[in-house]
């Protein structure tokens, strides 16, 4: 049974187009728009004031006017309110979308998302150029959530990942997901600073028009998941059952006919394996091509796409579309099994994904917390950043986050850590970042970019916990998992704009850096749940070698 492998325009496809590069994008997109918009509206707050750019940037001791401080005040609750008629209806299109790509795939869902990010870069083109009032930003930020925004886009895309990637690969590659994103952002770090200053917001604003539609145009073009599963599987039975890969050049091993009843035997094994699970499953209906598409017996609509999300956290069973598991359909002999697809028992999922997603949700807080409120920090005094230093600071947090797949590979290979201790030294480190940067307005600039480097021991903490989410669900159950996510995410921006924003100016008169402490206190608590897991999961695999079993019931 030879390798068909790709051919033609799909391997061209293979080679060229990545869901990287459209997320990478994304970012960039987004990350340019986001700090635009900060000074737009800070712009123009000032403009209602009637005061200029030269009187809000003097931090000079003979400045005794507050007219600074009035317009970060009033800026604060603008971005407030951007932040929630974004972020409201993108919690609730998130979760419906990323669990509905289980249903269409993810590339129509991909498509969904990105549509609403060119309408929301169209909108905000037309308020730049026509000079809107502010509440018109309003209605492009609404226009961005109705497709999920950003949040929902990196999630299909880490679903699309886990449908072609080995489960002890996913924290890496999507450690290098997370890059494309460091790439993106730094690239647009290091942009809107100079772009702003030398052409105003009009053209950074279309470019990000262009962008999009480039993304669009992309996600056709990426290759089906079942194409690159399929190969990838082929390789692996080969390597399972000994073959030497065939060179087609020539100069490898000669294909005799021997040689071919050798393969076609060695692959016969391998299929007869494979269905020996189904001796576990009553009625189930297995098939040995594990592409097979899924069995939806029930109508596939908002109330399944929630019940389906609901069960996925509520029960240690992992449903399969294409094995047809149920959780009425197995016997107590599936409990010490998994199809291939990843269906099955998993004991103790529950608490553990609700613990990872804790963690995770907790760490977006605080990443989203000093986010919102960190342009204002750095424009406001005694910082007193221009656009040029504000682009050069996220330029360097973006540009480090593209450096975190060679700081997992020290980590793996060389340090020897595990998935949890990276995930402890990434949350450690984000502590760390909010603690030193609650002293920049001391020392100023140097301090700011020593804090925002320290985030190169925080980044791999992220992909390693999806991975971990991603492992506690079957193949069919990615997007269901990552939907809740999306979800909580984009809810941990409410919550971050709502408690950042307000914070802020509220504690500038107590101590100018307090936010930070506090963003700095709030990192140390998913370090707990973490530990509980790790604790968990090493007394498992004690006792399961105390009772002689060669693999863990849970990986």
């Amino acid at each position: 049974m030879p390798n068909p492998g790709l051919r033609g325009f799909d391997k061209l496809r293979y080679n060229l187009i990545h869901v990287d590069m459209i997320v990478g994008f994304g970012a960039f997109s987004c990350l340019l728009l986001d700090p635009l918009k900060n000074e737009y509206l800070y712009m123009r707050v000032a403009e209602l004031h009637n005061t200029t750019k030269k009187v809000l940037s003097d931090c000079t001791a003979n400045n005794a006017s507050n007219i600074d401080q009035i317009v970060a005040d009033e800026v604060s609750q603008w971005t407030l309110y951007l932040n929630l008629s974004m972020f409201l209806p993108a919690c609730v299109a998130a979760i419906l979308i990323t669990s509905w790509s289980d249903k269409v795939g993810r590339k129509v869902t991909m498509c969904i998302s990105l549509s609403g990010m060119l309408l929301h870069s169209i909108l905000l083109a037309i308020i730049v150029k026509l000079h809107l009032p502010i509440p018109w930003l309003l209605v492009s930020n609404f226009a961005a959530g109705l497709g999920g925004y950003y949040m929902a886009l990196l999630m299909q895309g880490t679903a699309y990942l886990s449908d072609i990637t080995l489960e002890e690969k996913r924290g890496f590659r999507f450690a290098i997901l997370e890059a494309s994103m460091g790439v993106g952002g730094g690239v647009a770090g290091i942009c809107s600073g100079y772009w702003i200053e030398a052409q105003g917001f009009f053209n950074p604003v279309l470019s990000t028009m262009i962008i999009n539609i480039s993304s669009l145009l992309l996600v056709p073009l990426l290759l089906n998941p079942q194409k690159i599963k399929k190969e990838n599987k082929l390789k692996e039975e080969k390597e399972s059952v000994g073959i030497e890969p065939i060179n087609r050049e020539g100069s490898g091993p000669e294909i005799t006919d021997a040689r071919r009843t050798s393969v076609d035997s060695a692959f016969s094994d391998v299929t007869i394996a494979s269905k020996n699970f189904g001796s576990f499953v009553e009625n189930a209906d297995l098939n040995e091509n594990p592409e097979t598409k899924p069995k939806h017996n029930k109508k596939y609509n908002v109330f399944e796409i929630l019940r389906r999300v609901w069960h996925v956290y509520s029960s240690e069973f992992s449903e399969c579309d294409v094995c047809n598991l149920t959780n009425g359909d197995v016997t107590i002999m599936c409990r010490l099994s998994k199809c291939e697809h990843g269906g099955g028992w998993y004991v103790g999922r529950i608490w553990r994904l609700w613990f990872y997603v804790l963690s995770y949700d907790l760490m977006m807080y605080v990443t989203v917390g000093c986010m919102v409120f960190q342009t204002i920090y750095f424009l406001s005094k005694p910082l007193c950043f221009t656009p040029v230093l504000v682009g050069a600071q996220l330029a360097v947090k973006f540009s480090v986050l593209a450096l975190s797949p060679v700081v997992i590979v020290v980590m793996q290979k060389f340090l020897k850590m595990s998935a949890h201790f990276i995930i402890l030294v990434g949350l450690l480190g984000l502590s760390g970042f909010c603690f030193v940067m609650s002293f920049a307005h001391v020392l100023h600039d140097p301090l700011v970019f020593i804090a925002t480097s320290l985030t190169l021991f925080c980044n791999p903490a992220k992909p390693f916990i999806q991975a971990k989410i991603s492992s506690l669900a079957s193949k069919y159950e990615q997007g269901a998992v990552f939907a809740v996510v999306s979800c909580t995410e984009i809810l941990m921006f409410l919550v971050a704009t709502l408690s950042f924003l307000t914070l802020y100016p509220a504690t500038l008169s107590i101590y100018h850096g307090f936010t930070w402490l506090y963003g700095a206190g709030v990192a140390l608590i998913p370090c707990v749940l973490i530990l509980v897991i790790s604790i968990a999961d090493k007394r498992r695999d004690r006792l399961t070698v105390e009772i002689g079993e060669t693999k863990p019931l849970l990986s």
